[in-house]
């Protein structure tokens, strides 16, 4: 386990890692939501009524994004590759459904939910590249 450790620049703070533990979790209660009223929000059905209808998108482009540019984050890459992957993200959002009819009924109300997601997903990154890492006490710099 230690040698996996010595791969990565930058390691989580303790309330990083909780903050990422959280905020995964929000994202699946969400998702969990569609299908179980247990899991859903009392009042969001009055403002956004087909927010359940959606939400899938919302979910998928956050944990996609966010689980892989954590990672990356960890691993030393550049912010402007994780703003790279974001925009890949997001622009998969609207091609797919604009354009791509598999197992999708083209719906420009789900690339919209895809977008807040990603934009989500963004923030928790920013501010986990800004505040949320320190440099790995395992690591030699001149090694990477």
């Amino acid at each position: 386990m230690e040698k996996s450790f010595k791969s990565l620049k930058y390691l989580p703070k303790a309330i990083t890692s909780l903050s990422f533990l959280i905020f995964l979790l929000a994202i699946f209660f969400l998702f969990q939501g569609r299908k179980h009223e247990y899991f859903r929000i009392a009042n969001i059905d009055a403002y956004l009524p087909d927010f359940y209808t959606h939400i899938s998108n919302f979910s998928i482009s956050c944990l996609l994004y966010a689980g892989i540019g954590y990672f990356w984050l960890m691993a030393g890459l550049r912010f402007k590759y994780i703003i790279g992957l974001g925009i890949a993200v997001l622009a998969s959002n609207f091609i797919y459904e604009m354009f791509i009819g598999i197992l999708n009924t083209p719906d420009i109300i789900d690339a919209y939910y895809g977008a807040v997601g990603t934009a989500f997903a963004f923030l928790f990154l920013l501010i986990t590249w800004k505040y949320g890492l320190k440099p790995n006490p395992n690591v030699n710099n001149a090694d990477i």
